[in-house]
């Protein structure tokens, strides 16, 4: 069981959402996030409003979305779903996010029955094992330990989040530089999850909004704590490939093919541990500079 105290479970609160109609649903509870709700807490709850519409032989295995307005942190969100198709392989639905009668998030959402198929996969990356590394929160310890900064100064910096990320590519993100285009990161949650394949797949998006637009930022120089910089995501996509299992360590393995126009686009795959392509993503991000 996950201890009640856990940053873990207040993550998964976050999926109990409650039945209004028979296609909505609404989350009061407290909301995630930094000046406003955070991407994956929208895209999770939206995945699971439409599983709530949707029969038990089919699994979600590809999810498109964008981010139309900034989420309010002190507002309910109400969730109307769209029954698009219900077919005997294929299912679709489509999935609204609203605050005071707008609509802040759109996902559309096709589950499918599982069956077997011709199959292949590309090579996880040759990296270091997550054993050999540091934590995140151990390496935003030392650069503050350098930068003579006191860590209760920085809680935000440093504070304990519902899993454990080992990044391969270190970062000062008080001084950034240009670095290659693409990051991989060792994951693992801080206790087990449930074997559900409805969270398993809600938290695993629910995570992927942490990092492909850091791996953007990271080709042109600039962190989110770079002065004057505007960072949003724009949309978000993500391919579910086989049955989910996060215990333990998995390969979060991101690339930015092109930064241009004040938008960055990046790519990531997830791997477990044994090699194997869970999840695929992609999302388009704002980069805005903007003068002194």
């Amino acid at each position: 069981m996950v201890n009640k105290k856990s940053q873990l479970s207040k993550s998964l609160q976050l999926f109990n959402l409650e039945q209004i109609d028979r296609d909505i649903f609404s989350w009061t509870g407290k909301n995630v996030g930094y000046k406003r709700i955070f991407g994956g807490q929208v895209m999770a709850q939206t995945l699971i409003a439409a599983y709530k519409t949707v029969d038990n032989e089919h699994f979600a295995h590809s999810f498109h979305s964008y981010f139309l307005r900034p989420g309010d942190l002190e507002k309910p969100i109400t969730f109307t779903v769209d029954r698009i198709r219900d077919g005997k392989s294929f299912t679709t639905r489509t999935v609204k996010a609203i605050q005071d009668g707008e609509a802040i998030f759109n996902s559309s959402i096709s589950f499918q029955k599982r069956e077997k198929g011709l199959e292949h996969q590309i090579e996880m990356p040759d990296v270091p094992e997550p054993e050999t590394l540091k934590s995140e929160i151990e390496i935003r310890k030392e650069i503050l330990k350098e930068l003579k900064m006191d860590e209760k100064d920085m809680p935000m910096f440093i504070r304990q989040r519902e899993i454990e990320m080992r990044p391969v590519e270190k970062q000062n993100y008080f001084k950034p530089e240009r670095m290659p285009p693409y990051k991989n990161t060792w994951i693992r949650t801080e206790e087990k999850l449930p074997k559900d394949q409805i969270i398993q797949q809600a938290f695993l998006l629910y995570i992927s909004d942490m990092g492909l637009l850091g791996a953007a930022n990271n080709t042109v120089g600039v962190s989110f704590l770079t002065k004057n910089l505007q960072n949003a995501s724009l949309d978000h996509a993500m391919w579910f490939h086989r049955k989910l299992n996060l215990d333990g360590w998995f390969l979060y393995t991101i690339e930015s093919p092109i930064t241009r126009n004040s938008r960055g686009f990046s790519i990531g795959s997830i791997f477990s541990r044994d090699g194997d392509l869970i999840a695929s993503c992609t999302q388009e991000g704002l980069i805005r500079l903007w003068d002194n």
